[in-house]
């Protein structure tokens, strides 16, 4: 009889953790800056050139930036409006970057 309960235990814990994914954020967030480590060295072995590296960074930094934002500050649970506050100041920062790589 003390295996359904642990079963039914087992399963409510996995539940919960579902509910809040820091663990899995976490483990994300190391994959895309393992990522970003390795960025310089594939560029030099596949030719990729500077602008698309400095693309591929700036993409990897914006995904972190978000997940921290949206799990760690806490934004995805907050409503709609609150969540979306910080859209326009990076529209301010992408038109700056794009203004500053133009040139």
């Amino acid at each position: 009889m003390a295996a359904p309960t642990t079963v039914a235990h087992g399963t409510e814990r996995i539940a919960q953790e579902l509910k809040r994914p820091y663990v899995l954020v976490l483990v994300l967030l190391a994959i895309v800056t393992v990522a970003e480590v390795q960025v310089p060295t594939l560029g030099r072995n596949l030719d990729f050139t500077t602008t698309l590296q400095a693309s591929l960074l700036m993409t990897s930094s914006v995904v972190k930036a978000s997940l921290v934002a949206l799990y760690y500050m806490h934004l995805r649970y907050e409503p709609r409006l609150l969540s979306l506050l910080p859209v326009g100041p990076l529209v301010f920062v992408l038109l700056l970057v794009v203004t500053v790589m133009s040139h």
